[in-house]
């Protein structure tokens, strides 16, 4: 499962059911938080969607 760390500038993700698109426009190490700080499990940074995890388009 991708968490928030993961994702790269640009990249788009999408819902397989409902076809919401999410683009990333900034990535968190810019924020400057180390991952285990921001991401203290992975349901705090799992990407869903209707239930189901977005896919990379």
């Amino acid at each position: 499962m991708k968490t928030c760390h993961d994702l790269r500038l640009d990249q788009v993700y999408e819902c397989p059911d409902c076809g919401l698109q999410v683009k990333v426009v900034k990535e968190c190490h810019d924020v400057g938080k180390p991952v285990d700080e921001c991401c203290d499990s992975e349901a705090s940074c799992s990407l869903k969607c209707c239930g189901k995890e977005l896919v990379q388009k």
